[in-house]
C-alpha cells in the first residue's frame, strides 16, 4: 500500500472483515468504543482516519484480532521505541516516593522552608513551564523537591490556608508534568489531593483549576464525557462565586479554562454542536477580559481560545477548517511556547489529514524549534511521525526521520 487511499482501505477493510467474522455490526462496535456508527461507517469504507492508536486498541479488543492485524505490519517497526528517558523514570519514581512518604507523618526539614518562598517557586516552576523550550525536563528537574517542601512549609506554617494553597500549586504543576509520562495512577493521585487542598484552602480558583486539571486525567483515560460534566459543575460553582459588579480577572479567567476543557471533552465525544457552544463561552469569557490577559498558570486567553478552536477541528476530523483556522492565528501573542507547540502539532495532524505530508513535516519541525520537549514528548506527533514514515513517499525524507530519531521514535 503506497498511497493515503490505500493505506486508508486497507485499515479499514481489515477492521470490517474482523468486525464480519465475529458477527460484530457496526452499531455493536461503535457503541463498545464510545464512537459514531457513521464514524466506523467511515472509517471502515476508507474515508476517515483511526487517528488515535487507542481507536484501534479499543476495535482490535473488540473483534478479537491485534492492532497488527489491523495494520498489515507489526506495530513495532512503525515506532520502536517509546518509552520514557532515564530522566523522566528517575523523577517520576522520586515524585512518587515524596508523594507517597506524604501520606504519614512529613519528615522533618531542619531548617524548614518558608512558606512564601516555596510559593514563589511553584510560580516560577509555571513560568518555566511555559517559557521554557526545555520545560519538561527543566520542571522535571525540580519537582520532587518542590513537592516535598511544600508539604514540610505547609506542615510547620500557622498560615493554614497559604499552605493548602501552596501545596495544591505544586500538585497543579506536577499534574501538569505528569501528563507527559506514562504514570497514569500518579497522576490521578496528584489531581485527587490537590482538589482536597483546594477545598481546604477554600480557593475558588484553585477549585476550578483542580477541575480543570482532573478533567485532563479523566480525557487521557478514555472518560471523555465525565471530564466534560466535571468542568461543567465546576463553572456551575465558580458562577456563584463571581461577583457580577466586580469580578476577579483570575476567576473569569478559570470560568473560560473550564469551559474549553469541557470543549475539547465534547469534541473527543463527538458532540459537535456542543463542543463550539462551549468554545463559544470560552471566547466570550476571553472578549471581557481583554487580548492582553493570560493567566499566570493556565494561559487562558484569547490566543489560547483560537488554539483551542484549531485543536477541536483536528479532533473532529475538520482538516480543511484546521488549515483555515490556523492562518488566522497569531502566536506570537501567545506567552506560553507549551501551547504554542501544541497548535503547530495541531495544525501538523490537519495536513496529515489532507495527505499534505511535506507541509506537515515543516509545521512538526517549526513546533520543535518552538517546544522540542512539547514536539517529543507528544503521544499526538508519535502517531503522526509513525504515519508519515510508513507512506512510501515520506521514507525518502531524511527530515522527518531525524525528527522521529530525536523524538525515540526510531533507533539512531
Amino acid at each position: 500500500m503506497t498511497g493515503d487511499a490505500d493505506l486508508l482501505r486497507g485499515v479499514g477493510a481489515a477492521i470490517a472483515a474482523h468486525r464480519r467474522a465475529v458477527g460484530v455490526t457496526q452499531l455493536s462496535l461503535a457503541e463498545q468504543i464510545g464512537r459514531s456508527v457513521q464514524w466506523v461507517s467511515a472509517v471502515e469504507q476508507g474515508r476517515r482516519h483511526a487517528e488515535r492508536l487507542t481507536d484501534l486498541v479499543r476495535i482490535a479488543s473488540v473483534i478479537g484480532c491485534t492492532v497488527d492485524d489491523l495494520i498489515g505490519r507489526p506495530l513495532d517497526t512503525l515506532t520502536p521505541r517509546t518509552d520514557p528517558s532515564q530522566d523522566e523514570t528517575e523523577t517520576a519514581a522520586a515524585l512518587r516516593q515524596v508523594i507517597m512518604r506524604s501520606a504519614g507523618p512529613v519528615p522533618v526539614i531542619d531548617p524548614a522552608p518558608d512558606l512564601a518562598d516555596v510559593a514563589a517557586r511553584v510560580d516560577q516552576a509555571w513560568k518555566v513551564w511555559h517559557e521554557s523550550p526545555s520545560a519538561h525536563r527543566a520542571v522535571g528537574a525540580i519537582l520532587p523537591a518542590l513537592v516535598a517542601d511544600a508539604h514540610a512549609a505547609r506542615a510547620t506554617s500557622s498560615d493554614r490556608v497559604g499552605g493548602a494553597r501552596t501545596l495544591a500549586g505544586a500538585y497543579q504543576i506536577a499534574r501538569q508534568w505528569l501528563h507527559h509520562v506514562p504514570s497514569g495512577d500518579l497522576a490521578w493521585v496528584v489531581s485527587d489531593r490537590a482538589a482536597h487542598l483546594a477545598r481546604e484552602a477554600d480557593d475558588p480558583y484553585l477549585i476550578a483549576l483542580s477541575a480543570w486539571a482532573l478533567s485532563g486525567t479523566y480525557r487521557s483515560a478514555g472518560h471523555q464525557d465525565e471530564a466534560t460534566r466535571i468542568c461543567l459543575v465546576a463553572a456551575d460553582e465558580l458562577r456563584a462565586r463571581i461577583d457580577p459588579a466586580n469580578p476577579r480577572r483570575d476567576l473569569l479567567g478559570a470560568y473560560g479554562m473550564l469551559h474549553l476543557a469541557a470543549a475539547v471533552g465534547a469534541a473527543q465525544s463527538e458532540q459537535d454542536g456542543r463542543a463550539w457552544a462551549l468554545h463559544r463561552v470560552a471566547q466570550d469569557t476571553a472578549d471581557a477580559l481583554g487580548r492582553d490577559y493570560y493567566d499566570p498558570w493556565t494561559k487562558f486567553g484569547s490566543g489560547n481560545v483560537d488554539i483551542h478552536a484549531v485543536a477541536m477541528s483536528a479532533v473532529l476530523g475538520r482538516p480543511d477548517d484546521v488549515v483555515e483556522l490556523s492562518a488566522r492565528l497569531d502566536l506570537n501573542n501567545v506567552p506560553s511556547v507549551e501551547r504554542r507547540s501544541a497548535a503547530l502539532i495541531s495544525v501538523a495532524r490537519g495536513f496529515v489529514r489532507r495527505g499534505e505530508d511535506e507541509s506537515a513535516a515543516l509545521v512538526l519541525l517549526d513546533a520543535e524549534r518552538v517546544s522540542a520537549d512539547g514536539v517529543h514528548d507528544s503521544t499526538i506527533v508519535r502517531e503522526l511521525l509513525r504515519e508519515l514514515i510508513v507512506r512510501d513517499r515520506a521514507r525518502a525524507r531524511p527530515h522527518v526521520r531525524g525528527l522521529a530519531r530525536r523524538g525515540g521514535l526510531l533507533a539512531t
